[in-house]
């Protein structure tokens, strides 16, 4: 359904006494992006398995918020497809301590996907996408609820899951009937032992048909026998006796099954159980008791495993070879290797490949595949759709972050040269703005002066200092709002001083005057070119009391109006004819006292939050200028909290990218409002509209009459509701008026040849008409 905002007659042109209350906007919709969802998810990854055609799929989370899930990594376009709980709730809920966290990844004999979380199981199908996810939990299945550590299927199709601790035991689960066992505390059935802290079970298939199922617990070994139904406890402490099995795939391509073996206390033996009972003694490398975590059987009689240092070892089916160090220290929770010997580990840290052929190790993080960081302080956009942000690295990798859409490039200190070095002694990055006049980023890294990205490397402009905010103007001056009491601007790198009073805030360049910037700090509010200039002062307006009261913010919209966040409302600022507008609580309803605006969106709606306002519930708030409405977290905002936001257009509508506090990057997209539902005027009336000649070719005329002097926009719509181009949108005296399309966009390309609406906005009118450009 299209977004059908209050019409915006009138809206923001005179003095409004009363607002009225809209419930959140129909339509609009949201996309996150956080470390949770992005990249090598979360930087803890625990599961691992690689697919036959050798893409990895990795199971990660982010601990501080429960969020992740799993992805796969498409390595010839360079980017991550991720399957989130942020995105596909049905993962887990992030109230759950563990339910989107993998513990194993194993594929059935039709293509699925099965795997083990903390909090019970998944199922997916890769051909099918994340309509196929299911989640089996207390919910809707047997399953016992406890962390299931191990996952393996038998050959009648049945899924086995170990599951461990508090709801832990045994689960067999019958996909096709959907039949389920449960073998845990509580059961006794098939001589099971009562077992809830299993940590393996492997199946091995029988030479004449049939399996059995080596079950490793904390208190023992036992099997199961698919023939007997029944489950056997294996007697331990003499040489020959099973004590464990390696986690997590301990049985190989051949059926072979790996498991540690008593010699002489305390030394073991890692060795292999054929399919028909026969053992096999491999070298042993590790004789002391190792516990065999991550481990990974293949091929028949080869192995890979992970030590404790995080090293690497593969067992060629002759000896142990060393694959060097991933990273160092322990928690590596997953090992796998492809057809061309690349080996795949992970664990907490990422994840990392090491080349077959070189035998590189490179690492994947969030820190260089995806998102950074929760905490995301600005936000730029470069022409080409790229968006550029800051992060604080609280807690984290702070650094600066591009996304294309699809892929990640960062620039931090842990990269591992899939990204650009951060060169700078501070950990994140405060501001960031791009640089239409030169093509490059500028940014302030914490108090360390401002620097622009050339492509390659940094260049300094300053070399020390902090900014709270940065903007270009349309002469391509780079302007700085500092701490304290501190504007100007670079060309060049000569830096032009200007003064505000107070803290600063913000600054933003003004969409239509040349060279022109609007900039805020907690006493003054200014619009200035270097020369001209603009200002109001908390004094300079009587409903702030300058003792107490202070200004957030500006946000700029057209014709020389501003719109500013106080900590008592809001004011819609006319430079050009020196008025000011006040709207609070106490006057119109909006549900605001202090208040920062953000944005100005297409369809001229103020955006903001009213984080700190007393007593109200905290929103996103948008406003017309006659109609406000709000979007809570229960309508999907991440965080109350924002540090920025920027608009874009998109077909049919628009986006506005937020910066949340420690929620990361949230885009809502809202549709423009469909011109066609605007009532047509009629031509031969009073304020009518009108276009000659219609159809046109090269140009057309655009006639209509101004009722009463005021602002008036006149804009031209696609079918769609994109806005193609605003012909004028500033006060006009009353009276007849005609303006020139000349069929193009704002852009200055051509439109394509169809239908398109007129509309024409002015002290309490709101007509449209249709037009036609031809071949």
């Amino acid at each position: 359904m299209r977004l059908r905002w209050p019409a915006v007659a009138g809206a923001a042109f005179g003095v409004v006494l009363s607002s009225a209350a809209m419930a959140a906007p129909e339509g609009y919709t949201w996309r996150y992006y956080r470390p949770g969802n992005t990249g090598v998810m979360g930087d803890y990854s625990d599961a691992l398995w690689i697919a036959p055609d050798g893409t990895p799929w990795i199971g990660g989370y982010d601990p501080f918020f429960e969020e992740g899930g799993f992805s796969r990594f498409v390595e010839g376009e360079n980017r991550w497809e991720n399957f989130s709980n942020v995105d596909y709730p049905v993962i887990g809920d992030p109230a759950f301590v563990g339910s989107a966290r993998m513990s194993d990844i194993v594929p059935d004999d039709h293509g699925g996907l099965w795997m083990g979380t903390w909090r019970g199981a998944l199922y997916f199908n890769p051909a099918a996408g994340a309509a196929s996810i299911v989640r089996y939990d207390g919910d809707n299945s047997p399953m016992p609820g406890g962390r299931t550590m191990d996952v393996d299927i038998a050959p009648d199709g049945s899924v086995w899951f170990a599951c461990y601790g508090n709801g832990g035991g045994l689960v067999r689960h019958h996909p096709g009937t959907n039949d389920w066992t449960v073998w845990d505390f509580n059961s006794n059935a098939n001589g099971w032992p009562g077992w809830i802290t299993v940590n393996t079970a492997a199946v091995q298939p029988k030479p004449g048909g049939g399996y059995w199922v080596w079950i490793d617990d904390a208190f023992g070994i036992a099997q199961y026998d698919s023939d007997t139904d029944s489950f056997t406890v294996l007697p331990q402490g003499n040489p020959g006796n099973i004590v464990s099995i390696p986690h997590d795939t301990a049985r190989d391509a051949a059926g072979n099954v790996w498991m540690v073996r008593t010699t002489t206390y305390p030394q073991t033996s890692l060795d292999y159980r054929r399919p028909d009972g026969t053992w096999v003694v491999p070298p042993q490398q590790f004789p002391n008791g190792q516990s065999y975590q991550p481990f990974r059987a293949r091929g028949d009689g080869e192995a890979l495993y992970v030590d404790g240092g995080g090293r690497g070892w593969h067992f060629d089916g002759a000896v142990w070879r060393d694959l060097g160090v991933w990273r160092a220290g322990g928690f590596t929770y997953g090992v796998d290797m492809d057809a061309d010997g690349n080996v795949w580990v992970s664990g907490n840290g990422g994840a990392a490949r090491r080349d077959g052929g070189t035998g590189q190790w490179q690492r994947y993080r969030v820190t260089n595949t995806g998102q950074i960081d929760n905490w995301v302080r600005d936000l730029a956009f470069a022409p080409n759709g790229d968006v550029w942000y800051t992060c604080n690295a609280a807690p984290g990798v702070g650094g600066i972050g591009q996304f294309d859409g699809k892929r990640w490039h960062n620039h931090n200190v842990e990269t591992y040269g899939l990204g650009e070095d951060w060169p700078f002694p501070c950990d994140n990055a405060e501001a960031i703005t791009y640089r239409t006049s030169s093509g490059r980023v500028a940014l302030n890294p914490t108090n360390n002066g401002i620097h622009e990205w050339t492509g390659s490397g940094y260049e300094a402009i300053q070399a020390l200092g902090a900014s709270e905010s940065l903007a270009e103007d349309s002469f391509g001056r780079l302007w700085k709002v500092g701490t304290y009491y501190s504007l100007g601007r670079y060309v060049g790198t000569a830096y032009e001083p200007d003064s505000i009073d107070g803290w600063g805030a913000n600054v933003v360049a003004d969409p239509d005057r040349p060279g022109t910037v609007w900039a805020c700090a907690n006493f003054e509010v200014v619009r200035t070119d270097g020369t001209y200039r603009y200002s109001r002062e908390t004094p300079d307006l009587p409903e702030l009391n300058p003792l107490h009261d202070t200004l957030i913010g500006v946000a700029a919209d057209r014709n020389g109006v501003a719109w500013l966040g106080t900590t008592e409302g809001l004011f819609r600022l006319d430079a050009e004819a020196g008025t000011h507008q006040w709207f609070h609580q106490s006057n119109t309803g909006i549900p605001i006292d202090q208040v920062e605006p953000l944005v100005v969106s297409p369809d001229g709606i103020v955006w903001m939050t009213n984080f700190n306002s007393s007593g109200m519930t905290p929103a996103l708030v948008w406003f017309d200028g006659t109609n406000y409405g709000t979007i809570t977290r229960a309508e999907g905002l991440p965080h109350e909290q924002i540090w920025d936001a920027e608009v874009r257009e998109v077909p049919g509508g628009y986006e506005i990218w937020l910066a949340c506090a420690s929620r990361g990057l949230a885009v809502l997209t809202v549709p423009f409002a469909d011109p066609t539902d605007v009532q047509v005027a009629n031509v031969d009336g009073p304020a009518g509209i009108s276009m000659s000649p219609n159809p046109f070719v090269r140009q057309t005329s655009i006639s209509f009459e101004v009722p009463r002097a005021g602002r008036t926009a006149v804009t031209v719509y696609d079918v769609s509701g994109r806005r193609v181009r605003t012909l004028v949108d500033r006060r006009l005296d009353s009276g007849a008026e005609v303006l020139t399309w000349d069929g193009r966009d704002a852009r200055g390309a051509a439109v394509t040849p169809g239908v398109y609406f007129v509309r024409l906005v002015a002290e309490g009118i709101d007509r449209s008409a249709k037009v036609v450009r031809v071949q």
